[in-house]
């Protein structure tokens, strides 16, 4: 690629176009507006997230470890990462994350009696977010503490995290946001040590811990302020799927006239709507990748939102289409990293789309000339919506 290479503007605005271009000229290359390697084939995205020994998440000087702590499950390695992981990956199964269809769905339909006697509304605020991170919340064990005050911790992390022009408003917005969770959550873990319960919350408390005892608060609270952190990325893959579909008539018509295969509309939406583009690695050692020397110590950013689209491995991987035959993406992880939540976070979705299309509106239509945006995180801001 050119020396310059793409800013930040021209990925924010629409990455999908230079992506294309990198995998089929320089698949591996040094982009100065990112300070990073940016990596954007299918098979060296997943390369670089299934060797710990040449990339690794252990990085003391990323934004994560400063803002939610070193100990976070994101950012340990090796024995200390499994040991965590161990603890609560049962909390995750296919089992209990299918469970939480009923309890999302209930929540859904009780925020769209919210919408009742209106005729048009904004689906990212006043329906997919509300929804998403109140069964999120639920699920954690964090339902005494209010949805929108979940959305707000979870917005002020994002910020936080991702804010490449240091806007000291966002670094400080993400400071209080941290305070709160250490005081509020703070208190619930005080109580589960003393009362445990079967709650995601309770486990990370007592995980790798002889029976009767529990780990610091601030070693839990570490790994909940990175999910915490995420707790908006759903209502992000919903709204990137639902605006996937009403963009194509063709998808919408066949999701109303089968509304069983919700289910594949969802899986292409997490293929092709990536809410998180990119996964940050750090090169543990010099090593050559597609022919590439990374020196050790340089920041290796993976496009998962490319790979998810490359051709040698998506036929027309630039289209949206809910009758692609299912494949694996890397929108959820892979490899020891891979996504706690990967079997929950669509499972949530899908509850919250069958909710509208099934018991909202008939007809819905976009009001306004919108599309996601963003390379790091991509979603709508807003999806404003009309109905008959």
């Amino acid at each position: 690629m050119c020396s310059e290479g793409p800013t930040l503007d021209e990925l924010d605005e629409d990455p999908y176009p230079i992506y294309a271009r990198l995998r089929s000229e320089a698949p591996v290359s040094w982009v100065p507006s990112l300070n990073a390697w940016l990596v954007t084939r299918w098979h060296d995205v997943r390369q670089v997230a299934n060797l710990p020994e040449s990339f690794t998440t252990a990085n003391s000087k990323a934004p994560l470890a400063d803002y939610c702590g070193p100990q976070n499950i994101l950012t340990l390695e090796g024995d200390r990462h499994a040991a965590v992981r161990e603890s609560v990956d049962d909390c995750f199964s296919w089992t209990r994350a299918s469970a939480a269809v009923a309890h999302t769905r209930a929540i859904a339909a009780d925020q769209l009696r919210t919408l009742a006697g209106r005729d048009e509304a904004d689906l990212m605020g006043e329906y997919f977010e509300p929804v998403t991170v109140a069964a999120l919340g639920r699920f954690m064990g964090l339902e005494g503490i209010a949805p929108t005050t979940l959305a707000h911790w979870s917005k002020a992390l994002t910020d936080a995290l991702h804010n490449p022009e240091q806007d000291s408003g966002r670094a400080q917005a993400g400071r209080a946001a941290v305070a709160d969770i250490d005081q509020v959550v703070g208190a619930r873990l005080k109580e589960l040590a003393a009362r445990p319960d079967d709650s995601v919350l309770s486990r990370l408390l007592r995980s790798g811990c002889p029976q009767g005892t529990s780990r610091e608060p601030e070693a839990v609270l570490s790994t909940l302020k990175m999910m915490l952190s995420a707790f908006r990325e759903p209502s992000w893959l919903a709204g990137n799927t639902l605006y996937a579909l009403m963009s194509r008539a063709d998808q919408l018509a066949a999701l109303r006239q089968d509304p069983q295969v919700l289910g594949a509309a969802v899986h292409e939406g997490v293929r092709w709507g990536a809410p998180v583009g990119v996964i940050g690695r750090l090169a543990v050692k010099d090593v050559a990748l597609n022919g590439v020397e990374i020196p050790a110590g340089a920041t290796v950013l993976s496009a998962i939102a490319s790979a998810n689209r490359d051709e040698t491995v998506f036929p027309a991987g630039e289209e949206f289409d809910l009758r692609r035959p299912p494949a694996p993406c890397l929108t959820l992880g892979y490899g020891r990293h891979a996504c706690l939540a990967a079997d929950l976070v669509p499972k949530i979705v899908e509850a919250a789309l069958a909710t509208l299309l099934h018991d909202g509106p008939a007809e819905l239509r976009m009001t306004d000339d919108v599309r996601p945006r963003g390379w790091k995180f991509r979603k709508l801001e807003s999806l404003r919506v009309g109905w008959h």
